[in-house]
């Protein structure tokens, strides 16, 4: 057993295990290790000599795993197993002492109480349990006590096996402290936060069968002493939420329910936020686990006092409990287990081009880019019951889950609805922050002071970003002069416009790094680019070699059915292999080769969307999804980069077969205008409405659950980045109405002949 923490709470699951309602925990001199003690006391159904004998004493005891494995009075699901509570107790302290008084059925008259005493060190002084005198080490005695006495059991642990730190002391007493979920995560939330409840009032904590499963079988422990403490900060910590994310997953459904709201702290502050709910389809539905999860997100900094950032460091998190039981070392300051800090430190850093500049943005506007926070900007819950995650196994030292697929579904599952709400924050923040940049633009036209250094308004604002930080700093300069020659009403209007200056840079620096963020992450993946395209071609030229030897063993003779038969099987294998990479293969070549990023030329439309077919390929052909392809050979685009029109067809396709499914169609088809050239792909995938279809050119609007926020892939970046590209050519992309029998018409535009 690992952590002391560990140790006291495996005592108090045996309490829960013996229907105790209440708890108590008192612990005194703990630095003291010769006075110190521990004491736990219960209000449960206790147990008499023979229970002591066989379930607490006896290591691997089998008394738990008889019948169904459930209390008799609450029918709790036992939390405890294989009788460790002998080892929990060796382990804290020397010496043992135990009163149980046993429950009695309605009647009784006389009942058993139960005193045991263990020395610890007594029993080690022997090398064998034969040389054992029992009564120098184990004594235990029974005696009747009246049946009105209050049942349940006293452990008290004397003789402890070390002093604590007060380093120590804290961290022991923060690990105890949380065992237990605190009420904003198991009760109903109030409507300071949300304003209605999401996916569940409570989430199922516990496993309770019993017809007293209510009121009757709740379930609280009292920390006395100087393991008391007040209830911290989390109230706080409710209050100062912007957002909350609940996960729901249960038996006999093969869907995960996700729903992703702001607070109402946050609708106050920016009414566009708008929560997201999404169904996500279970890896392994048949075993789970399933499980209930309630998790808040802060944004910003925590502006609270010193011990309060103290104490949110440590209480940060998504923790893991069991039975309503806390799981070690799941949310724990330095366990990732969910790799949230190891994403937020490979974050872009967008903020440096404004060192270069002089500038600094205020707090509200570091949410540009792909948001991502770390591990102490969260705090949440996930709820297990044994019977709904049979495929988690607990480690021996009962810290944490043997890491097999059961544990690898549950951190998928709850990481993607953490990215899922990464998603609907960045597009909140985008709504917030492009409004505030109309605000701050209305004011600035409103005031401001034209000088013969302005730039016309038609030219692009986006290139004169240093033209209008020089022009600041000349005003600047000039109003010291006049402040110099005593000209104070000129120095205040060269201030004025200078501060103009500043803020017009500043909404286009804002703008910069929003796209910065993604081109530091589009700049690393194309420094990897030519390398992987070697790496493909080598891989290709091995699957040819294995594919001709494979061929050529089928030829010999003497090989038996059997054999022949594995071979063919392994020989489709490798063709399969061999066309994937051929295809991948092409496509990167098309994209990697000089010309295709150094020159312009006007591309052939039907090349151009073959090229992005050869690329989905494989799900095409997995799915029985038909592409049909009817642009004319002939039409041409505008002189452009062949990456360019790869990356719009990518795109465009990787959309219409997740929108199309299996057995879906797919068709390309091209109109050649004087004034304009269209291209429409249409899928028979779910209708998209017009009325609503602009929202979805919105970064980080997007009909995907699979997201990943450090490439960006369902962020809803790709059809932002293709309307983007098409605008420098002056192209437009749109949703249209569709033909019979197809669902959803994407529509591309180019300038026509007389226009381009």
């Amino acid at each position: 057993m690992g952590r002391d923490s560990t140790a006291l709470i495996e005592l108090i699951k045996n309490a829960y295990d013996a229907d105790a309602k209440e708890v108590t925990v008192h612990g005194e001199m703990l630095d003291l290790p010769g006075q110190g003690r521990i004491m736990i006391i219960d209000d449960g159904t206790g147990m008499h000599a023979a229970e002591f004998e066989q379930g607490f004493l006896r290591v691997a005891s089998r008394l738990k795993e008889k019948g169904e494995r459930r209390s008799t009075l609450f029918r709790r699901r036992y939390t405890g197993a294989k009788g460790i509570g002998r080892l929990a107790a060796h382990k804290l302290a020397r010496k043992l002492e135990i009163t149980s008084r046993r429950r009695v059925s309605e009647g009784t008259r006389m009942q058993q109480t139960l005193y045991a005493a263990i020395d610890w060190d007594e029993i080690e002084r022997y090398e064998t349990l034969d040389e054992l005198d029992s009564t120098e080490a184990i004594l235990m005695e029974s005696k009747e006590m009246g049946a009105t006495d209050r049942s349940g059991t006293t452990l008290v642990l004397s003789r402890l096996r070390r002093a604590w730190t007060p380093t120590e002391r804290a961290r022991f007493f923060a690990e105890v402290q949380s065992f237990d979920a605190p009420a904003f995560l198991r009760k109903p939330l109030p409507r300071s936060i949300v304003e209605e409840p999401l996916l569940f009032s409570s989430p199922v904590v516990r496993d309770q069968h019993g017809p007293r499963d209510a009121l009757e079988s709740s379930f609280q422990v009292k920390l006395e002493g100087e393991f008391a403490a007040g209830e911290g900060y989390w109230g706080l910590v409710a209050g100062i939420a912007s957002w909350v994310l609940e996960i729901r997953a249960v038996p006999g459904n093969d869907q995960v329910r996700m729903a992703i709201a702001p607070t109402k702290k946050t609708r106050d502050e920016n009414p566009s936020a708008e929560g997201v709910e999404e169904l996500i389809p279970h890896p392994d539905p048949e075993r789970g686990p399933y499980f209930d999860a309630r998790i808040l997100v802060r944004e910003g900094r925590f502006t609270g006092s010193r011990d309060q950032r103290t104490w949110a460091s440590h209480a940060s998190g998504v923790r893991v409990y069991l039975e309503g039981f806390r799981v070690l070392p799941y949310g724990e300051p330095k366990d990732d287990w969910l790799s949230i800090d190891a994403d937020y430190t490979r974050r872009p850093r967008q903020f440096e081009i404004l060192q270069e500049f002089g500038l600094e943005l205020g707090d509200s506007d570091r949410d540009a880019g792909l948001i991502r926070l770390p591990n102490n900007n969260y705090f949440g819950a996930i709820f297990l019951v044994q019977e709904h995650c049979p495929t988690l196994r607990t480690l021996v030292n009962r810290e944490g889950f043997v890491p097999e697929a059961g544990f690898d579904t549950l951190v998928r599952l709850v990481r993607t609805g953490i990215d899922l709400c990464t998603r609907a924050r960045a597009a909140a923040g985008r709504e917030r922050r492009q409004r505030r940049r109309e605000e701050r633009r209305s004011e600035t036209s409103q005031t401001r002071i034209t000088d013969q250094n302005s730039k016309p308004e038609e030219y692009p604002e986006h290139l004169i970003l240093p033209e209008r930080l020089d022009e600041a700093v000349q005003l600047m300069k000039g109003a010291r002069a006049q402040l110099s020659a005593g000209g104070t009403g000129d120095a205040n209007e060269m201030v004025v416009a200078a501060l103009e200056k500043v803020s017009a840079a500043e909404d286009l620096a804002t703008e910069l790094m929003s796209e910065r963020a993604l081109l530091h992450v589009l700049a690393s993946v194309g420094t990897q680019m030519a390398a992987f395209v070697h790496e493909i071609n080598a891989l290709l030229g091995a699957t040819q070699t294995v594919e001709q030897a494979l061929e050529r063993l089928l030829e010999e003779n003497g090989l038996s059915s059997g054999q022949r038969r594995m071979i063919r099987q392994t020989l489709g294998i490798v063709t399969d292999l061999k066309r994937g990479l051929e295809r991948q293969a092409a496509y990167l070549l098309d994209i990697e080769i000089p010309d295709a990023r150094r020159r312009r030329s006007r591309q052939r439309f039907q090349e151009r969307f073959e090229a992005a077919v050869r690329l989905v390929q494989y799900q095409t052909e997995r799915l029985s999804i038909e592409i049909e392809n009817h642009i004319p050979s002939a039409l041409r685009s505008p002189p452009m980069f062949p990456a360019e029109l790869a990356a719009v067809f990518g795109n465009l396709l990787t959309n219409a077969v997740k929108a199309a499914g299996p057995n879906g169609r797919l068709c390309a088809s091209a109109v050649d205008g004087k004034r304009q050239i269209q291209v429409r792909i249409q899928n028979t995938g779910t209708a998209v409405k017009l009325d609503e279809a602009e929202r979805w050119f919105k970064p980080f609007q997007s009909t995907t659950s699979e997201v990943d926020p450090v490439l960006g892939q369902g962020m809803g970046l790709g059809l932002p980045i293709v309307r983007n590209l098409l605008e420098y050519y002056g192209g437009d992309i749109k949703f249209g109405p569709p033909d019979e029998p197809y669902g959803t018409s994407v529509e591309i535009t180019f300038p026509g002949k007389d226009q381009s």
